[in-house]
């Protein structure tokens, strides 16, 4: 068993062997905080987006421009998580998290403090196919504390996100 498969349970939606917790939820700066995303607008190919969080979002692959998440919804995707002075290339170190190596997607509901505050707004503007580099500042990740040994105190970070697809939230009266 990995050590990230062994930080699963960490107050997260997880289940046994998703992850080392980047995604649980667990918040650094910002507590309580999540995303209205009324009207997504998606990011042109291989420009870097800087959003009024210092999330920067970079097009790597275009999605189908059409279908976007809204808050609620339950997003699929893949993703690799590396510390921001590492290279996101493919050729560069391995990531101290990734949904690929296990070959397994990762689904969360978006702009419920499911996952890290960065991750909720960098999905909520991306269209169904479309793969990302994220730039997420610490205060939108783990925040001043980090989450040790794993994410150093006031770690940025940098992810690839694949937006596989999505299910629409169900209406709720």
């Amino acid at each position: 068993m990995s050590l990230f498969s062994r930080l699963t349970v960490l107050g997260s939606a997880h289940q046994e062997g998703q992850g080392v917790g980047i995604l649980n939820g667990q918040r650094g700066g910002k507590l309580g905080r999540s995303i209205d995303n009324g009207t997504a607008t998606g990011i042109p190919n291989n420009q870097k987006e800087s959003t009024p969080k210092g999330v920067q979002l970079k097009t790597l692959k275009p999605g189908d421009i059409t279908n976007y998440p809204k808050k609620g919804d339950t997003c699929t995707i893949h993703y690799e998580a590396f510390p921001e002075d590492e290279t996101c290339t493919s050729k560069g170190p391995e990531p101290f998290d990734s949904s690929r190596s296990r070959d397994q997607p990762f689904q969360f509901r978006l702009g419920v403090g499911q996952v890290i505050e960065g991750m909720d707004y960098a999905v909520s503007k991306m269209s169904v196919g479309q793969e990302v580099e994220a730039t997420i500042p610490y205060q939108y990740a783990y925040g001043v504390k980090g989450y040790p040994p794993v994410v150093k105190p006031r770690a940025t970070l940098m992810f690839r996100i694949e937006l596989v697809s999505f299910s629409e939230a169900p209406f709720e009266k």
